[in-house]
């Protein structure tokens, strides 16, 4: 990508790839956070690649987001709005550098909403983890408190206890996994964080290049 610099399009495949891995991992969790699903998720999908085109306002994409994520947007609430850019004032610097920004800026997006959705889950693997561990107790001080008396209801306690202890740490490790990804998350997005910077700082020697140059033929 021209006038972009290196690496910003292995940050896309990476961004793209750890996002895709992140929404199979909340999915495959019995017990993440209930969330809003789209009832289109295509056109979830293809409201954030509009948007990182430069065909939806910041304004537009603003409006529609919670339309997505409530499953109420609808193909002609795209349409209606991909007319949007053509009313815009152009940017400074080559358009290039522009689309490139919306593109980086897309992305950012769409880590924020991965991150938020890991943080919930994360915060609700945890509440639960606790419970268990808490009944997991229970289930051994009663143990040892019928051991002496009822040596199958101790039994049965143990087998329980080992089940909750099981359960625990099937959820310890998705938590481990959204841990790693919410910190890949961060990381990615500081990368991107510096790639906006450098990019505006392009764009905005393009649009003094282009006063100068204007002011020289005149």
């Amino acid at each position: 990508m021209l006038g972009c610099g290196p690496g910003l399009n292995d940050l896309f495949h990476r961004a793209d790839r750890l996002l895709a891995d992140n929404r199979v991992r909340r999915g495959s969790d019995p017990c993440a956070v209930p969330t809003t699903q789209p009832s289109r998720p295509d056109l979830t999908q293809q409201l954030h690649e509009m948007y990182g085109r430069g065909e939806l306002s910041e304004a537009a994409f603003a409006a529609l987001k919670p339309l997505a994520e409530q499953g109420v947007l609808r193909p002609a609430d795209l349409a209606v709005h991909r007319i949007e850019p053509r009313r815009q004032r152009p940017q400074p610097g080559g358009r290039e550098t522009a689309a490139a920004l919306r593109q980086v800026r897309g992305r950012m997006v769409q880590l924020d909403e991965a991150h938020e959705a890991s943080s919930r889950a994360l915060a609700d693997l945890e509440a639960r983890m606790t419970e268990l561990a808490e009944r997991a107790t229970d289930k051994g001080r009663a143990a040892r408190e019928w051991v002496h008396t009822d040596e199958a209801a101790a039994r049965r306690a143990l087998t329980e206890k080992a089940s909750l202890e099981a359960s625990r740490q099937r959820l310890a490790e998705q938590a481990r996994a959204l841990r790693g990804d919410l910190a890949r998350l961060d990381d990615l997005r500081a990368q991107l964080a510096a790639k906006v910077s450098e990019m505006e700082a392009m764009g905005a020697r393009e649009g003094l290049a282009e006063v100068m140059s204007g002011n020289e033929q005149d």
